[in-house]
C-alpha cells in the first residue's frame, strides 16, 4: 500500500507542474509576463528501527531504514528575471528595466452606474493606450483590459485634452505637449511570489479602495532598482528550449510512477492469489 501512496502522491504534484508548464508556454508572447517555477518538497518519512533480530546476519541494510512517503509540489516560485527588449517607437510603451509594477486602477459601477469599489492591480505589461474616460473627466493611460495607469501617489494620470507629443523619461517623469504632469509610479514588492495572479497579466495589490500604495510599497523609483524605457516592450522571460526539456521531463517522471502503480498492483495481486490457496 506504502508503493501506491508514493507514487500517487508524485502523479498529483506532477500534474500540477505539468499545468505550471503549460501556462508558462501559452504565455510566450505575452508581454510582461514571468515565469514560474515548480519545485517539490518530501512528505514525511518513518524510521524501519523494529527490525527482527533473526535477520541481522543475513541483512545488508543497516537497522533504521527510512522509508518515505512521497512528494508533492512544495512551491511555484515567481521568476523574476528580466525579459528582452522589443522595441515598438510607440510613445505610450513602456518598459520597466529592474524590479517593480505598474499600478493601474479600476472603478467598477453597481446597476444604477454608482461607484462601489476601486480595484488596484499590479502589472508588468507597460502597452498601455490613450482614450478618454468618462470616470476621470479626461484621457487616461489604459491597459487592454480597461485599468487607468496612476502616478507615484496611486492617482489616475489624467491628460485634459487630447495630446500629440507625449515624452517619459527614465524616472517615469510625463510631458505631454509641453506641460509636466505627475511622474509614473513604478511600486517595489518584496516578496512577489505572494501576489495572487488575477488573470489577464494582472496581480492583486492588494490594497483597499481609495488606499495609497507607499502605505505598503516602496517606489521603486526612488529606490534605484528601477527606470522605464518609452518606445519598448518587455518580452516573456520564458525561454521555450527549458520549457520544452522541463515538460519531458515531467512526461517521463508520470510514466515511471504510473508504470510503478501497476506493478504494485501486480505484486498485490500475486500475494492475494498466493494467500488464498
Amino acid at each position: 500500500m506504502q508503493s501506491l501512496n508514493i507514487s500517487t502522491a508524485a502523479m498529483r504534484g506532477i500534474q500540477q507542474a505539468l499545468d505550471n508548464t503549460s501556462n508558462n508556454l501559452s504565455n510566450l508572447d505575452t508581454v510582461g509576463y514571468k515565469r514560474r517555477v515548480a519545485s517539490f518538497s518530501e512528505l514525511l518519512s518513518d524510521s524501519m528501527n523494529e527490525q527482527p533480530k533473526v535477520d541481522e546476519e543475513n541483512r545488508n541494510s543497516p537497522p533504521g531504514l527510512r522509508v518515505g512517503s512521497g512528494a508533492r509540489l512544495g512551491m511555484i516560485k515567481l521568476d523574476m528575471g528580466q525579459g528582452n527588449m522589443k522595441q515598438t517607437d510607440v510613445p505610450t510603451d513602456l518598459m520597466i528595466e529592474g524590479d517593480g509594477y505598474f499600478l493601474v486602477t479600476k472603478k467598477i459601477k453597481d446597476a444604477t452606474g454608482a461607484i462601489i469599489e476601486e480595484q488596484n492591480r499590479f502589472t508588468r505589461d507597460g502597452s498601455f493606450k490613450i482614450q478618454y474616460n468618462d470616470d476621470e473627466g479626461g484621457y487616461v493611460l489604459h491597459t487592454a483590459s480597461g485599468y487607468t495607469l496612476t502616478d507615484n501617489s496611486g492617482i489616475p494620470i489624467v491628460l485634459p485634452e487630447p495630446v500629440r507629443d507625449i515624452q517619459i523619461s527614465k524616472d517615469g517623469m510625463l510631458t505631454a505637449d509641453g506641460t509636466e504632469y505627475a511622474p509614473i509610479g513604478l511600486w517595489k514588492v518584496d516578496n512577489p511570489d505572494q501576489l495572487q495572479a488575477l488573470g489577464g497579466n494582472l496581480y492583486d495589490a492588494e490594497l483597499g479602495s481609495g488606499a495609497a500604495p507607499d502605505s505598503k510599497y516602496v517606489n521603486a523609483i526612488d529606490e534605484g532598482i528601477a527606470t522605464l524605457r518609452q518606445g519598448a516592450l518587455e518580452t516573456s522571460n520564458v525561454n521555450m528550449v527549458e520549457e520544452m526539456s522541463q515538460l519531458v521531463n515531467i512526461q517521463r517522471a508520470y510514466q515511471l510512477n504510473s508504470r510503478a502503480i501497476g506493478i504494485s498492483d501486480q505484486m498485490m495481486g500475486i500475494a492475494n492469489s498466493i494467500r488464498s490457496r
